[in-house]
């Protein structure tokens, strides 16, 4: 994971990346096992990412979405938009990056050189939770 983020140098000849490696740059043997770490950690990941945790752990989730003639939202459980959000399996995508359920997880960058740059970042479309029944 450190050579995806930045933090080490990649250990490849030509990278499409010269500051990080793509997670589908690196051998199919470390693909199957930083798939397999984020198989075994998958409810830890999606809960720290959407709920946190101790005294402020989130248990709603509001979806507030404003548009020029109409605005709307909707408040669900964070229980169900954890199960929305992470149920699925985990894929490397073709742009290089990994999948879980429907949360991208990718390097940040877009940080002018700084340090934080090497963090990861989750992304997910909450307006997605529009279209679903409980």
């Amino acid at each position: 994971m450190k050579r995806y983020t930045g933090e080490e140098p990649p250990n490849i000849k030509s990278p499409l990346d010269s500051r990080r490696m793509l997670a589908s740059e690196f051998t199919e043997a470390e693909q199957k096992a930083i798939l397999k770490w984020l198989e075994q950690n998958k409810q830890l990941i999606v809960s720290d990412i959407l709920k946190g945790r101790g005294k402020f752990a989130a248990e709603w989730m509001l979806i507030a979405q404003k548009t020029t003639e109409n605005a709307r939202w909707i408040l669900k459980s964070m229980n169900f938009c954890m199960n929305y959000f992470g149920n699925g399996d985990i894929i490397i995508t073709p742009r290089g990056n990994f999948r879980i359920g429907r949360i991208t997880m990718q390097r940040k960058g877009g940080d002018g050189g700084r340090e934080t740059a090497k963090m990861l970042q989750f992304k997910i479309n909450p307006a997605e939770l529009f279209d679903v029944e409980d």
